[in-house]
């Protein structure tokens, strides 16, 4: 699967991930997910070396991954530290290891380094305005999509009066004053003003420029897939984008609330929830007919003017494959 390498992804919400192994697919693999006794996450190809058992379907005994197949022990590195077998003091034949990849743990999410392994690392892809104070409600969906147009589709400002016409796009407003876009390798912001057509012309870049300067973006995406919306100081919606393979990509969606009352929070999160669910299901209906389905090959489009935050995305994403594929 062609991804940004030298990139944190992230790949799974914490809550999913105990001491029992599960195993998913993402970034293209298979891989199984399980934590040790101290609740550190740890990712592992889910293919025991011996003789290529899922190890997902095996167990977690005194720190150890077990394999179902021939009870092969492999602790959190991913090195096999006994073979039943071969007894307690037989040999562990070398190379019997299933590989271990660099995670850590952030913000309710289990992040994935996409790279070769380094000293240090760099920090974590964030909103800070998401840092104290805030409670969440996660709900999950799975697209047939590829990872690009599931990020487009968030980045287009001019669909929401046609795919969203009766939800948040009702009232007409087709007309798209901007975008201003400000973008670079970390991420892109998008601030714009949907309205109805009534004549009015487009604002000057300048003008909306200094509008910008005055307050947060609309929309802010950070590489290589998080994403955050501003409705206002109290709310936001938040979109892990994970892709799973070239066809398909996981969303992990959340309202951020500043609701204290936990039963009130809760059905707040469900309301919400269910109409960000409702929203989301328009937007697939479109999505999962855009041709081809990787953006990146899409020669023959046509942009106009309220695409410039795709077509950020576009450039850096191909810059950003370029330099990290190219730097390993």
């Amino acid at each position: 699967m062609h991804l940004i390498e030298n990139q944190w992804y992230p790949l799974l919400e914490s809550r999913e991930i105990g001491r029992h192994p599960i195993g998913c697919e993402r970034l293209g693999q298979q891989l199984v997910f399980w934590r040790t006794a101290d609740g550190v996450p740890r990712v592992h190809y889910d293919r025991c070396p011996h003789l290529g058992a899922s190890l997902s379907r095996g167990k977690v005994s005194e720190d150890r991954l077990v394999c179902p197949f021939h009870g092969f022990e492999f602790d959190a590195d991913g090195q096999c530290r006994h073979i039943p077998a071969n007894g307690c003091q037989g040999n562990i034949p070398k190379g019997m290891e299933c590989a271990s990849f660099h995670v850590c743990e952030a913000h309710g999410l289990v992040w994935f380094w996409l790279g070769r392994p380094r000293e240090t690392y760099p920090p974590l892809p964030y909103f800070p305005e998401l840092e104290g104070g805030w409670r969440y409600g996660t709900f999950t969906a799975t697209w047939p999509v590829h990872y690009s147009r599931a990020i487009e589709n968030q980045l287009d400002v001019a669909h929401l009066a046609f795919v969203h016409r009766t939800t948040i796009g009702a009232g007409g407003r087709s007309f798209v004053d901007g975008p201003h876009v400000e973008a670079d390798t970390t991420g892109i912001k998008v601030w714009v003003t949907n309205s109805r057509d009534e004549g009015q012309a487009h604002s000057a870049e300048d003008a909306l420029a200094a509008a910008a300067s005055q307050k947060e973006p609309g929309l802010h995406f950070l590489f290589p897939g998080i994403w955050l919306l501003n409705i206002s100081p109290r709310m936001k919606n938040f979109i892990a984008f994970v892709p799973m393979n070239e066809r398909e990509t996981r969303y992990y969606v959340r309202v951020y609330h500043r609701i204290k009352n936990p039963v009130l929070a809760k059905v707040y999160e469900w309301f919400v929830g269910l109409s960000n669910r409702l929203i989301l299901d328009q937007d697939r209906r479109v999505v999962v007919t855009q041709t081809p389905l990787d953006s990146s090959q899409a020669k023959d489009d046509r942009f106009i003017g309220a695409d410039r935050a795709i077509i950020q995305f576009r450039r850096l994403h191909a810059k950003l494959m370029e330099e990290g594929n190219g730097s390993g």
